[in-house]
């Protein structure tokens, strides 16, 4: 901290400034997001920087009586905008206790996730929340003529 008034007061010039930059970064993002400020914000509003929660430190029965695709949404909304690998995703199941068969457990996860439209694979390696990612439509197979 500045020892001197005036250095304190330029100091205070300097972050007024700084968050007036910042405050217009905000309203661009808001407006390419579609946001309006003053509204009530949907939860993509809340994203942190860093996650929340950790894997690790799920606790056991947090998943109790859930099936996988419900297990993993109430994992990824603890992190809101962070994406989880399969393995992640299992890892977490594991530590609550949820029963996963050791076989196929990531073949099994992958294709409920995959199936469903809650979810959205991101840069090939992770699971995120469809939510997350705005108006996005999944592809869907087109039926051939005759079916």
């Amino acid at each position: 901290m500045p020892d001197s008034p005036k250095g304190a007061l330029d100091l205070l010039e300097d972050l007024r400034k700084e968050r007036n930059e910042l405050d217009a970064l905000i309203r661009g993002l808001e407006k390419r997001l579609g946001i309006v400020p003053g509204e009530e914000q949907p939860e993509i509003h809340s994203i942190s920087a860093k996650p929340t929660q950790s894997v690790a430190s799920i606790p056991l029965g947090y998943f109790h009586n859930m099936t996988q695709a419900d297990a993993a949404e109430k994992i990824l909304k603890l992190n809101p905008g962070h994406p989880l690998a399969t393995n992640e995703i299992l890892d977490a199941f594991r530590r609550s206790g949820m029963s996963v068969n050791p076989k196929n457990a990531i073949t099994i996860l992958y294709t409920t996730l995959k199936r469903s439209p809650r979810f959205e694979r991101v840069a090939g390696k992770a699971w995120g929340l469809a939510e997350w990612y705005g108006d996005k439509k999944r592809k869907k197979e087109e039926p051939q003529d005759g079916e």
